[in-house]
């Protein structure tokens, strides 16, 4: 039976919940069944997108943050969910001369559900929205617009570290002659990193991209103009990436087992992408962002802990990239310094 809304302050709880269930089993069946008796009882579909699988998003990304989900759970019930989306977007019709977009998530960003959800809505109110979904790389976007040329790009930027990827595609976007709207927690509350990156506008509430491509007026060229580029700091990070990554491993006391070091290659990995949006953005915020979260987690016995590893890439960076020293500095000062 389909949970139906009361009168409390979060009526679609008992739907989520319902939901969640379906796509932590991978049942994308039953999941789709629950929001089409939604759908056949008149519920509008922004809200079944906005109001109730987006929050299922949501705590998911919570719950794998706290430790209370791994990857594989919180992957199974985004594919799950994304299938539900593709079903329900792909039952409208589109005109032939409707206004045409392009809904991709920035290079190195694998989390596509929520910009998965704007183009449905897009198609839901008459656009042709091409979803080109996660990861999109920059070239291939950039060729694919030159030779598609739509009236935008929306570009969805989840993480921090795809920002590098993000700032591509705006610019491939840009090379192309078409404009960008960017949206995502990535970008910040306030939209200031997608300005930063280049792009000629920004939304925080996912159902506001039809009014804004509906009323906007992009220069492109004034919004490349002011873009970061991360200079040669970021530049030389990037090359010297791997190098940077064997000398820390070898700097750190080896882990106990295979899991243990794919754990530690993971965490130093993690820390050099971060590092590098930080230098694109000439910001700390989101390398201490991620230091922070890094150093509240629990030990894992056999892991060289965060402080270790922290230390470990001060000592690398040292002369050599002394930008990126002053930014991890910035985010978590040396203990002697506190």
């Amino acid at each position: 039976m389909t949970a139906r809304p009361d009168h409390t302050s979060d009526p679609w709880q008992p739907m989520r919940l319902a939901l969640l269930a379906s796509a932590s089993a991978g049942d994308a069946g039953a999941a789709f069944h629950l929001v089409s008796d939604l759908l056949g009882e008149g519920v509008p579909f922004p809200t079944i997108l906005f109001e109730v699988l987006s929050p299922i998003e949501a705590e998911v990304g919570s719950r794998w943050h706290q430790g209370d989900f791994s990857v594989a759970e919180e992957h199974a019930v985004t594919a799950t969910l994304e299938t539900v989306v593709a079903l329900l977007a792909g039952s409208f019709d589109t005109d032939a001369d409707a206004r045409r977009v392009v809904v991709a998530c920035a290079e190195g960003d694998a989390h596509s559900l929520t910009a998965h959800m704007v183009a449905a809505h897009l198609v839901f109110l008459g656009w042709r929205a091409v979803f080109l979904g996660p990861g999109q790389p920059a070239a291939d976007l950039g060729a694919f617009l030159q030779d598609q040329t739509p009236e935008a790009l929306v570009l969805s930027c989840t993480i921090p570290t795809a920002l590098p990827g993000a700032r591509a595609c705006i610019r491939a976007a840009h090379a192309a002659g078409v404009p960008v709207l960017a949206g995502g927690p990535a970008f910040g509350p306030d939209g200031n990193r997608a300005y930063a990156l280049g792009a000629d506008t920004w939304v925080a509430d996912p159902a506001r991209v039809d009014e804004i491509l509906r009323t906007w007026a992009p220069d492109p060229g004034k919004a490349e103009s002011g873009a970061h580029d991360g200079g040669e700091g970021l530049l030389r990070l990037s090359r010297q990436r791997p190098e940077l990554l064997a000398r820390a491993e070898a700097a750190l006391p080896e882990a106990d087992t295979d899991a243990d070091r794919a754990q530690l290659r993971s965490d130093l990995e993690l820390l050099l992408e971060t590092l590098a949006a930080s230098l694109l953005l000439d910001d700390p915020e989101p390398i201490a962002d991620l230091v922070g979260w890094q150093l509240s987690r629990p030990t894992t016995p056999g892991v060289p802990g965060t402080a270790a590893v922290l230390q470990a890439l001060r000592a690398i960076l040292g002369a050599d990239l002394p930008r990126s020293a002053a930014l991890l500095d910035a985010a978590a000062p040396p203990p002697a310094t506190r």
